[in-house]
C-alpha cells in the first residue's frame, strides 16, 4: 500500500518513523533509568513534533474535515489525541524538571514517559493505518495539491526528517 501513497501521506509516515525511533530511545532511557537520556528524548518531542503536528492540524485535518466533519469521527479523535499528547509531554517535562539537579524519585518521570510512549505508538498506528489511507481515498487531486503545498510551506519536523528529503526524490532513507 505504501507504494501508492501520495507525498502527503508518505511524508507524514516518514516523519512517524523518525518519531518511533525516538520513542525507542526514550523507552530505553526509561528502562535504565537514565534521566539525561530521557531529557534528550524529551527535547526532540517538544521541538520535533511541533512542525509535524502543524502539518496535520493546520493542513491535513482541515482538508479531511471538509469531508468528515471535525466533531467526533476520525478528525475529532486525532485532535483530541494531540491534546492528550501535549498533556503527556508536559507531565514528563515537569517530572524531569522536578528531579533536577539531585535526581530525586525516578518513578514519576518513568511513569510519565511510559504513558507518552504508549500513547504515541497507538496514535501513530491509527494515523498510518486508518487516517492516512482514508485521506488517500477522500481527497481529490486539487485537495492533495493544497495539502502537499501547505505541508511543504511548514517544512520538516526535525533535522533528521529534513535530511531524508521528500519521498521520491532519492533523499528518503
Amino acid at each position: 500500500m505504501a507504494e501508492t501513497r501520495t507525498d502527503l501521506c508518505a511524508q507524514l509516515s516518514s516523519e512517524h518513523r523518525v518519531v518511533l525511533a525516538n520513542l525507542e530511545r526514550l523507552e530505553a532511557a526509561l528502562e535504565r533509568p537514565d534521566l539525561e537520556g530521557v531529557s534528550r528524548a524529551l527535547a526532540f518531542f517538544q521541538e520535533g513534533l511541533v512542525a509535524h503536528r502543524r502539518k496535520e492540524e493546520e493542513v491535513l485535518f482541515p482538508a479531511l474535515a471538509r469531508h468528515l466533519g471535525s466533531e467526533g469521527g476520525p478528525v475529532g479523535c486525532m485532535l483530541h489525541e494531540h491534546r492528550m499528547e501535549a498533556a503527556l509531554l508536559e507531565s514528563l517535562r515537569s517530572a524531569v524538571v522536578a528531579c533536577r539537579p539531585g535526581g530525586g524519585d525516578s518513578r514519576r518521570w518513568i511513569e510519565a514517559g511510559m504513558a507518552l510512549v504508549g500513547h504515541l505508538r497507538d496514535h501513530i498506528a491509527k494515523e498510518d493505518q486508518v487516517l492516512f489511507p482514508m485521506a488517500e481515498q477522500l481527497l481529490g487531486p486539487g485537495e492533495r495539491l493544497e495539502v502537499e503545498t501547505g505541508m511543504a510551506a511548514i517544512g520538516g519536523c526535525c533535522p533528521e526528517c529534513a535530511s531524508r528529503g521528500r519521498p521520491g526524490d532519492g533523499g528518503e532513507g
